[in-house]
């Protein structure tokens, strides 16, 4: 168990720095009392410590930042007990550089199940692909929240054909659950 933050969008210090401060906080973590929140964080930086996240209390976000894809694959459950922006529980927003071709592709949350309270933010991602292909719905527990997933990656890879239109990702092991 390890605690959450509530920064928002403002960062202290460099892109380094922000990145050891992430490291630091998450490393070895299951879960998460309070919110996650990845910003500014550099295509170089290996994130892949963020595997061992299996629920987060609070709320997630991640904005501004340039890496290609998430290490979130054992993330199972959002609370939703804060909210970023008063309603939402999951907030994706801006996690490209235009000047570039870093851009964040795949959320790849294939073991997200539930969105206890809250709702889903998602938008003008670039390169973001399969966010429109998840059945956010059957994830999100308030049916007065309507999900916004709009203006994300256009050339985007269908689902694989065993998925029935619903996945996080290209492959057959990427179905939504």
């Amino acid at each position: 168990v390890c605690a959450g933050t509530l920064n928002g969008l403002s960062v202290t210090g460099d892109a380094q720095h922000q990145y050891q401060t992430l490291h630091k906080m998450y490393n070895n973590c299951e879960i998460v009392m309070g919110n996650l929140e990845i910003v500014l964080i550099d295509h170089t930086q290996d994130l892949s410590f963020l595997q061992t996240i299996r629920e987060v209390t609070g709320y997630i976000l991640i904005a501004m930042n340039v890496f290609a894809s998430l290490p979130l694959q054992n993330l199972r459950v959002i609370r939703g007990t804060q909210f970023y922006e008063e309603k939402f529980a999951l907030f994706v927003l801006l996690n490209y550089n235009p000047n570039t071709t870093h851009a964040l592709r795949h959320l790849g949350l294939n073991q997200l199940t539930e969105i206890l309270a809250g709702g889903v933010y998602i938008e003008k991602n670039a390169q973001l692909c399969h966010v429109d292909t998840v059945e956010w719905r059957d994830i999100m527990r308030d049916p007065r929240q309507e999900p916004i997933v709009r203006d994300n990656g256009k050339a985007c890879s269908p689902c694989h054909e065993s998925c029935g239109g619903h996945c996080w990702g290209p492959g057959p092991e990427d179905c939504q659950k």
